[in-house]
C-alpha cells in the first residue's frame, strides 16, 4: 500500500507548510529580539556606563536604568540572571550592541523610540 501524497497535492501542500514554518520561526525570533532579558539587561548596562562617564545632568540615564531594573525584577530567575549578565558585560566593554558608547551614542539610545518607555523627560 503507497501513502505518498499525490504529485499535484505534493505540489501545493509542502511549500504552504513550509511557507508556515518560516513565518512561525520569523515570528518567535522577532519575539525573542524585542525586548530579550539580554538585551533589556545590555542597555540597563550601557545607561550604567553612560551615567558615569557621560552624564552632565547627574540622573538622566539613572532614571532610565531604574525603570529597567523594576522591570528585571518582574522577570523569572532565569531572565534575570540573563539581563544581569548582558548588562554586567555592557558596562564593562562600554558596549552596546558592539558600538562603543561615546558621549554621541548615550544620547542617540535615549532617543531611540525602542526605549522611549523608560525616559519620563
Amino acid at each position: 500500500m503507497n501513502t505518498s501524497l499525490p504529485k499535484r497535492m505534493r505540489s501545493i501542500v509542502l511549500p504552504l507548510l513550509s511557507g508556515v514554518l518560516i513565518c512561525l520561526s520569523g515570528t518567535v525570533i522577532a519575539t525573542e529580539d524585542g525586548y530579550s532579558p539580554r538585551r533589556l539587561g545590555a542597555f540597563s548596562g550601557a545607561m550604567k556606563y553612560c551615567e558615569e562617564k557621560h552624564d552632565e545632568k547627574g540622573s538622566r540615564y539613572q532614571r532610565v536604568r531604574m525603570r529597567i531594573a523594576r522591570e528585571v525584577d518582574g522577570m523569572s530567575r532565569r531572565e534575570k540572571e540573563r539581563a544581569l549578565d548582558a548588562r554586567d558585560k555592557a558596562y564593562e566593554r562600554g558596549r552596546f550592541l558592539g558600538k562603543r558608547l561615546d558621549r554621541d551614542e548615550c544620547r542617540s539610545l535615549l532617543r531611540q523610540s525602542e526605549w522611549q518607555r523608560y525616559r519620563d523627560d
